[in-house]
């Protein structure tokens, strides 16, 4: 639809703006003027339709045809060269490599230098004109070749996001045949053995050998609930999409229910993380804990969240074990370093070790400003083509044959144009700190505006020309402001110095000191509404575009995040969940059941080798019923 779309509504742009601009009497085109006027419009958009298979080939001809149709039609109000070639330079950068949209760039802007010379009646105008040319050319090459990155990325991040859904397939079959034959080689044998034995002695009726099967099934009974601990690891997989207040609650919950006490607190202004972020956080947590849980078991877990600018710390601090002395060395120094290893990826730190209360500390600074800066791009391009822009089309009002500004001085426009060039240099920065940004645009608009309003009004035209700079600013706050605090206040900040304009242009010079400040508020409140009104479908641009780049990468790069190894817990949690309801709870009376026996009677002994034999059945039940849903893929293994 697009492809068609576009040259309709150019064509249709093309001969209105013709028409509208060529009315007037005395300079209306003649009828070969307006004929080839058509055909140069109707060949060149006709031309655009294949832009996006052929982009290349589509700009040679938009280009040769544009320009030998201006120098024919030779009428200065005929727009046939200047939008067109527009949509046809995108269409190269955004397909094509960076050469040739350089390239295809360059070629524009010669014939729209060489069309433009013989219609410019003074230096300062065709100046005027080449700065914007090559600031607008610059401004669609980088736009087409940003375009190209963005989905040449996200190519990319389906590719991996593909080959990582395999990896966690693979993984997640592999646990799980895993789980499954060490859960039967484990809990199947010892409770089996306990089945036949404590029944087979519960029918003898000898009180010595109830009292050794007994201890026999005690002691099998807690080997069994050691080993299918350290089968599952005892901390189930949670999903890390960023929001760490969503994930790390039930972590923590999840250990104290096994008798760990974990005390969960978090400082600063919690907020969400980038994905990769938060799910480096959650492993490092996660480790943490899981090795408190071996070497420390019983000790109270203290685990702190900080959110501070740019950064995300984190703090897990367990006391000295219940035997005293210093907390043990954390196994081979695996855990440690993976932890290390992840928060490294990230530009972060890592510090794992004994505190002086003898328990074990690890603190990690995770950065959540993104990656290592990268040198100048077509990010930097575009920013400097658009600063250009602003700063340059406010001159043209000092431009011959019909300059909005009069009887200026030459020699002061050079100081117009460096004050208009401070007033937008602060777009540099409409990215990294977009709403810094804004504020610096308005206070040197005020300053500017407040001066020409006060001693030159004249130069009033030449701020309006650069309203630009507003808009561009406004539309950055909201796309690159970031979705923990609104953006939607940029546009009240960019219109507050216009309000003021506004209000000052109402005064009288003979009235200043008297009606100053009613008029000025005056000013504030329309001039400030009316431009606030118009900048705010900036504000909602920047939003939907915000809203439409970020959305898929950060949902691929979350779902990336649950790689190989969140696949195997997943499985694993999957079983824990499995044996707290029926196979843990089971064994658990078991041991408690033949404990009991041990401590009685031979009539309680007799009655509890039954009832452990009961129990034992009961677990195998369970463990059975476990083991039949793990043949049916769990969710780290659907398609």
């Amino acid at each position: 639809m697009a492809d068609l779309a576009v040259p309709v509504v150019t064509a249709a742009l093309l001969l209105w703006l013709t028409r509208g601009l060529a009315s007037e009497p005395g300079a209306e085109p003649t009828s070969f003027q307006w004929t080839a006027t058509v055909v140069t419009v109707v060949v060149t958009c006709i031309a655009l339709v294949p832009r996006r298979w052929a982009p290349l080939p589509v700009f040679g001809v938009v280009l040769v045809t544009a320009a030998t149709g201006a120098l024919l039609i030779d009428h200065p109000d005929t727009v046939v060269y200047g939008l067109v070639e527009v949509v046809a330079l995108y269409s190269v950068a955004a397909h094509l490599d960076r050469r040739t949209a350089s390239l295809a760039g360059c070629a524009a802007f010669a014939v729209a230098l060489m069309l433009g010379v013989p219609v410019r009646s003074g230096p300062q105008g065709l100046l005027a004109e080449l700065v914007l040319d090559a600031a607008l050319y610059m401004a669609v090459v980088a736009c087409g070749q940003l375009r190209r990155q963005r989905k040449a990325r996200r190519r990319e991040l389906a590719a991996r996001l593909a080959e990582a859904d395999a990896e966690r397939r693979a993984a997640a079959l592999a646990e799980r045949h895993r789980l499954a034959r060490d859960l039967h080689d484990v809990a199947g044998h010892h409770l089996s053995a306990v089945v036949v034995h404590s029944g087979a002695v519960a029918g003898v009726g000898d009180p010595e050998l109830a009292r050794q099967a007994l201890g026999a099934a005690a002691e099998k009974g807690r080997e069994v609930l050691r080993s299918l601990s350290r089968l599952v690891d005892v901390v189930g997989a949670q999903a890390a999409d960023g929001d760490l207040r969503t994930v790390l609650p039930p972590l923590c919950r999840g250990l104290s229910e096994f008798g760990m006490p974990v005390a969960l607190e978090v400082e600063g202004r919690a907020r969400r993380v980038p994905p990769e972020v938060g799910f480096a956080a959650y492993r490092i947590v996660q480790e943490a804990l899981t090795n408190a849980v071996r070497y420390a078991a019983g000790a109270p877990v203290r685990v702190t969240v900080r959110y501070v600018p740019g950064s995300l710390e984190l703090t897990v601090a367990n006391d000295a074990p219940s035997g005293g002395g210093t907390a043990p060395g954390l196994g081979s120094g695996r855990g440690v370093a993976g932890m290390t290893e992840r928060a490294t990826e990230l530009g972060g730190t890592l510090r794992a070790g004994p505190d002086a209360a003898g328990g074990w500390t690890v603190a990690a600074a995770l950065p959540t400003g993104g990656g290592p800066r990268r040198g100048p791009g077509w990010d930097e391009a575009l920013d400097a083509a658009a600063i250009a822009m602003c700063a340059v089309l406010p001159l043209v009002a000092f431009t011959p044959p019909d300059p909005l500004v009069r009887g200026f001085p030459g020699w002061a426009v050079p100081l117009v144009a460096a004050a208009l060039a401070a007033r937008t240099a602060p777009l540099w920065w409409r990215r990294r700190a977009p709403r810094i940004a804004t504020a610096a645009l308005a206070v040197t608009t005020l300053v500017f505006g407040v001066a020409s309003a006060l001693w030159r009004p004249d130069l009033l035209p030449v701020l309006m020309l650069g309203c630009g700079a507003e808009m561009v600013a406004v539309y950055s706050a909201a796309c690159y402001g970031g979705r923990t605090a609104p953006t939607w206040p940029a546009a009240l900040v960019a219109a507050v110095p216009w309000g003021v304009v506004v209000g000052l242009v109402m005064v009288e010079p003979a009235d200043v000191r008297v009606d100053l400040a009613p008029v000025l508020l005056y000013g504030l409140l329309v001039g400030g509404t009316a431009v606030t009104v118009a900048l705010l479908p900036f504000w909602a641009w920047g939003r939907l575009v915000a809203a439409r780049s970020r959305h898929w990468e950060t949902e691929a790069l979350a779902a990336m995040a649950a790689h190989t190894g969140q696949a195997v817990l997943a499985e694993r949690d999957r079983v824990a969940r499995g044996l707290r309801g029926g196979v843990l709870d089971h064994t658990g009376r078991l041991v408690r059941v033949a404990e009991a026996g041990l401590a009685g009677d031979a009539d309680d002994r007799r009655a509890a080798l039954t009832a452990a034999a009961d129990e034992a059945r009961a677990a195998l039940t369970g463990m059975r019923a476990l083991l039949a849903a793990m043949e049916e893929p769990g969710p780290a293994g659907r398609p």
